[in-house]
């Protein structure tokens, strides 16, 4: 497994991810949402790859409200719950504590990965029926500050 930087010329391999994802954890609407995020703010987006192949996705951004996001993260569909996305998603926190400090985390999720965050220490801040298209939720979720060191991946990091 490798972790690197999104390029623009991934932008139809992290499509491709979306689509795999499509009715269950996003609606066709958000497709173009997704390419205008990696337009405008792909510095800190992260593709994991497997044998030249790209498996996952997901970035980081600071907010206003000095939380840092977790936005856009993506699994294959037929990788879902093989520890990839677990992976991913600490290896965007240390690199959101690494590059904004130890602030909170702050995501926007389905109910479908409510549970996979609630694991990682987030809780539930709102909760919204229908709030990304009919049948998926958002559930707004947030992560205090942890003082303890960070958790370790194993992955190798290219620029």
């Amino acid at each position: 497994m490798n972790i690197r930087r999104y390029t623009p010329e991934d932008l139809e391999a992290v499509v491709k991810l979306f689509r795999s994802n499509l009715i269950k954890f996003f609606v066709e609407a958000e497709e173009k949402e997704l390419r205008d995020f990696l337009a405008e703010y792909s510095e800190d987006y992260f593709v994991v790859e497997i044998i030249d192949e790209i498996v996952a996705a997901g970035g980081i951004a600071l907010n206003a409200d000095r939380t840092i996001s977790l936005c856009w993260a993506m699994v294959r569909n037929d990788l879902i719950g093989t520890g990839l996305g677990k992976q991913l998603t600490l290896f965007r926190m240390e690199k959101g504590r690494e590059k904004w400090g130890d602030l909170p985390f702050f995501t926007s999720t389905s109910q479908h990965t409510e549970g996979f965050y609630t694991k990682l220490g987030f809780h539930t801040v709102e909760h919204i029926p229908n709030g990304f298209g009919s049948g998926i939720d958002t559930c707004k979720m947030r992560r205090e500050p942890i003082t303890s060191p960070p958790v370790q991946v194993q992955a190798e990091v290219l620029s």
